[in-house]
């Protein structure tokens, strides 16, 4: 028996090994199969929502929401008087994933109503890495993300806050009172310790970040108010950028916006005050983060008693809204940053001199003052 024995065991051990390998080999025919499938699913729950969802109707053209709503009582602002520095407090308001082209397209008021009085830059783009963390981190810094290495798009405290100095931070600096009202908790990565003096995450929804921020601005004279509002950016990820749902979301922002002009058209001193309106990125589909126009287009708006009024095409940055804050504040532009401060909204001999000291680096347009910038 002994004999007969071994080539029995090898021939056990070998049926084994051949069945565990073949199956392993239809397992992994299986789950290849199962995400062919799950692809295939995608692809057509994606097709299907680019033909019913991104285009909002039929025609492929988006669908427009009456204007019924009247703005607030906000008018031009009254010539201001002569100082040193253009203005007291610059209130900087960011409508999370907002597209110019949507603005025209739904219940918006005030915006357009901003857009009549105030300067509108119908050039205006974001940083190429378009996401909410590092495009935000721009605004407020004056540099791209290579320079204040805020890649990340989520709260992340491993990650510390941003590397280069934002305008909050040097108005600080000069004894300004700065204040940061926020839906997003990864907004505290921009917060250096010691630059803001008021930080709140009130809730996600609007009105309760502009009942908070309508409360700092009455109380402060001088300083910057920086406001985030989420409502496009969070309509535009659940139900796609452009859609019904995206457009009433905007409408949502508008009305808290204009809680925020009522609180400034409040204050003896409005002539002090600089408002600019902006975003951090559009969107197309359900998503954003590419070099798409649809991605890289936002809005830019200012307001106050040096703007010059009226549409301008020369291209503004994002990165532009934390020089043009400086310079309003009296305050020198960084020589190393990459933002200019954009001159319509800014009594133009102040922005001169003010920004004097700084030469734009290669690559960016450095004629905006023949160019009416």
């Amino acid at each position: 028996m002994r004999p007969t024995a071994a080539p029995t065991i090898l021939t056990l051990a070998l049926a084994s090994v051949t069945t565990l390998f073949a199956d392993d080999g239809e397992a992994q025919r299986r789950r290849r199969t199962d995400d062919a499938r799950r692809d295939s699913d995608r692809m057509r729950r994606r097709s299907r929502y680019e033909r019913k969802l991104e285009p909002t109707t039929r025609r492929g053209r988006p669908v427009t929401v009456r204007l019924e709503t009247p703005p607030v009582a906000f008018d031009a602002a009254p010539p201001p008087p002569s100082s040193e520095r253009p203005y007291d407090h610059v209130v900087m308001v960011s409508l999370d994933g907002l597209r110019p082209d949507a603005i025209m397209l739904t219940d918006t008021p005030n915006l357009r109503r901003l857009r009549q009085i105030g300067a509108w830059a119908t050039e205006a783009r974001t940083i190429t890495h378009s996401y909410t963390l590092p495009s935000h981190t721009s605004m407020l810094s004056g540099v791209d993300t290579d320079r204040h290495g805020l890649l990340h798009n989520d709260f992340t405290p491993r990650h510390g806050f941003t590397r280069a100095p934002t305008a909050l931070y040097l108005a600080h600096d000069a004894g300004f009172t700065t204040a940061m009202f926020v839906s997003k908790p990864k907004f505290r990565h921009i917060a250096i310790p010691g630059s803001v003096d008021v930080f709140r995450l009130p809730s996600s929804r609007c009105a309760p970040v502009v009942a908070a921020a309508t409360s700092h601005i009455a109380a402060t004279r001088e300083g910057i108010t920086f406001v985030h509002l989420s409502e496009p950016d969070s309509a535009g990820h659940h139900r796609g950028w452009m859609t019904l749902s995206y457009l009433r979301a905007i409408a949502e922002a508008d009305r808290c916006v204009g809680a925020l002009l009522q609180s400034i058209a409040a204050r003896a001193d409005r002539d002090r005050v600089l408002l600019m309106i902006s975003s951090d990125h559009g969107g197309h589909g359900r998503t954003h983060g590419s070099t798409r126009e649809e991605d890289m287009r936002i809005p830019w708006i200012a307001w106050g008693s040096r703007v010059v009024p009226g549409d301008f095409a020369t291209p503004v940055s994002t990165m532009d809204s934390a020089a043009t804050t400086l310079v309003a504040l009296g305050l020198q532009v960084p020589s190393d940053w990459t933002g200019r401060p954009v001159q319509r909204a800014l009594s133009r001999t102040a922005a001169d001199s003010q920004g004097s000291g700084a030469q734009r680096p290669a690559g960016r347009n450095s004629d905006n003052s023949s160019n009416g910038r």
